[in-house]
């Protein structure tokens, strides 16, 4: 019977002795994962997308690479590497933490040593696992994928995450089933091998008999040992979050509580921007620590006696060097501060782009989401365009009209007569009934020169002839120079640039991978989960301008523009464009305030 409460004073106790080579042990491992892993990932990835005659593949093209036996290579190798580091780190702080045959414990130093030497043991240990798994989950992924091709195969996406039909949810009673009879099979696999790492850290058995051991050592405590795990997986998570929280209301407390002197505001600032960086890397290695001691006291309980590993020649001497680990803690975080200040810029503008007009307070690519996008201050109107099954270039998002018309038939199926007759403004409010879908030619009729046109084709194998017939109305129109064209895919773009030299380009990216930077295109717009500052320096080293979207809070505006991307990409300009106009108004100092406020709050 394993005894929580002792387990856990028996974890908090090795935590308590073992806490400076267990410290510096994971800078140690951290820096190794950086400077190996993250570098042979990426250029693994990399090579096998060059094998595909491509430098960069984004949006729809990497899902199909990741199923290609390329893309499938790399996940797997990817997926053992990233087990095998992770049974890395577990493994050298369980060295830490069991006595040697002297009766000494390790430095963190020799506890890399020893995993060095384990290495071709852990390999494979880790590469069996792996595979096993996905193997496992491999027939219930398939089954998952055919329900969703079954139920929702033939909706546009933005429709089934928009309207949600009836067939959503029975996708997700499907769905469901499927995925916790595979999360039970996984889970039942892993608790049964939980214990294999110590087993052969500490009893030098070979892989496939570490398995069998731990099969065995769990054998009638497979719950008990399930429930401890699973508790102290949830609490190591809600750990950041409760920092997260604590600091936001502290950082809150402050700013109401001190007057606004910036010769005291700012130090108070910049002193809870460090406090919350070291914190929240000693909270990484907190949680990490304890998830290792857990393992290894539970094989302890299990096995009832102690094993001791094997003498290393690297001696136990943590003093300066973990003071010196520690003083590299609290320099990142200076470094943090140092970036935070240095990047700051007094200048505050952005492209205030209307994402499908002011689509908040008007039906998305209408006339009067366009009007009202102007009206509230829009540089750019950001629409989509499609083809109708006579050809005529018309403002459309989805590939059907089934919500914003009601038809489930697609754009390229619908002639436009019939089209124009259609009601696409009652889906969003009764006071925009009747509301047509417009074509592109009275869209910029309409925009004329009072904003730009950013424009976003929608393409399909049905209109192959769509890149070609939009840069043909945009030189008819004579509205190239007041033109940027974007587009999910870069051989579209490509096209569109070979007509028309003269175009700018955009190329929108919900996810990627390769190499992004350097792409021949005058703009990256980027999904603002994957905006980085690195991100954007690169964008700036190569020349080209990075856009985020789909930002619709001053908050999450202010933060990017505070980092300093060129456009903003939003459903409420008249939100951004209130944004900019309070900027202009501030001090430098000033500035600087707001810019700390948002780097943690």
């Amino acid at each position: 019977m394993i005894q929580t409460r002792r387990l856990a004073q028996s974890i908090l106790a090795s935590i308590r002795y073992h806490w400076r080579p267990l410290l510096a042990f994971h800078v140690y491992f951290a820096l190794l994962t950086l400077s190996t892993l993250a570098p042979f990932s990426a250029w693994l990835l990399s090579g096998l997308v060059r094998l595909s005659g491509a430098t960069m593949l984004g949006n729809e093209d990497m899902v199909r690479f990741l199923i290609t036996p390329a893309g499938l290579l790399w996940v797997l190798v990817s997926g053992t590497l990233a087990a095998v580091f992770f049974f890395l780190q577990h493994a050298g702080m369980m060295l830490i933490a069991s006595p040697r045959a002297n009766g000494h414990y390790h430095s963190a130093a020799s506890a890399l040593w020893l995993l060095a030497r384990r290495l071709p043991k852990l390999l494979p240990l880790a590469s069996l696992q792996v595979a096993v798994h996905s193997l496992l989950a491999l027939p219930w992924l398939v089954l998952l994928v055919l329900a969703f091709q079954w139920q929702l195969g033939g909706y546009d996406i933005y429709y089934v995450i928009k309207g949600r039909p009836t067939e959503l949810w029975w996708f997700f009673a499907m769905a469901i089933p499927l995925l916790l009879i595979m999360l039970a099979l996984n889970s039942g696999l892993y608790f049964r091998w939980i214990l294999a790492l110590p087993v052969m850290l500490l009893e030098g058995r070979s892989p496939w008999a570490s398995l069998q051991r731990s099969n065995t050592l769990t054998q009638g405590s497979r719950w008990q040992v399930a429930v401890r795990v699973l508790s102290v997986a949830g609490l190591v998570a809600l750990m950041p979050l409760l920092l997260s929280v604590s600091f936001d209301a502290l950082g809150r407390g402050v700013l109401l509580a001190v007057p606004e002197r910036y010769a005291l505001l700012i130090p108070i600032l910049l002193t809870l921007i460090v406090s919350y960086v070291v914190l929240g890397a000693l909270l990484v290695i907190f949680g990490v620590s304890i998830n290792s001691m857990l393992i290894l006291k539970l094989y302890k309980l299990s096995c009832g006696k102690t094993f001791v590993v094997s003498d290393a020649t690297e001696p136990r001497r943590v003093g300066m060097l973990t003071w010196g680990v520690e003083a590299v803690l609290v320099a990142l975080a200076l470094g943090q501060l140092a970036y935070a200040v240095q990047a700051f810029k007094p200048q505050d503008t952005a492209l205030n782009i209307a994402h499908r007009g002011s689509s908040w307070l008007a039906p998305e690519n209408s006339l009067a989401a366009i009007e009202r996008a102007i009206a509230d201050g829009a540089d750019y109107i950001e629409l989509d365009v499609r083809a109708t099954a006579d050809g005529v270039l018309v403002l459309l998002h989805d590939r059907d009209l089934l919500r914003v018309a009601g038809d489930r038939r697609a754009i390229w199926e619908v002639p436009y007569a019939e089209l124009a007759a259609m009601d696409a403004g009652s889906w969003f409010a009764p006071e925009f009934r009747g509301e047509p879908v417009p074509t592109l030619a009275a869209a910029i009729e309409l925009i004329g020169d009072r904003a730009q046109l950013y424009l976003e084709i929608k393409p399909a194998p049905q209109m192959p002839n769509l890149t070609r017939d939009v840069v043909a109305e945009l030189q008819a129109l004579d509205y190239v120079d007041r033109t940027i064209l974007a587009a999910l895919s870069p051989s579209i773009l490509h096209e569109a640039k070979r007509l028309e030299p003269g175009l700018r380009t955009s190329l929108l990216v919900h996810s990627a991978i390769g190499v992004q930077a350097g792409q021949p295109f005058d703009i990256l717009a980027l999904r603002d989960a994957t905006v980085t500052p690195s991100r954007l320096r690169e964008m700036r080293r190569d020349g080209q301008a990075l856009h985020v979207w789909t930002l619709n809070d001053a908050r999450s505006m202010s933060r990017f523009l505070d980092m300093g991307v060129d456009g903003i990409i939003t459903d409420r300009p008249e939100v951004l464009a209130e944004v900019l106009a309070e900027r202009a108004t501030l001090s430098d100092a000033e500035r600087l305030v707001l810019r700390l406020r948002h780097w943690v709050w």
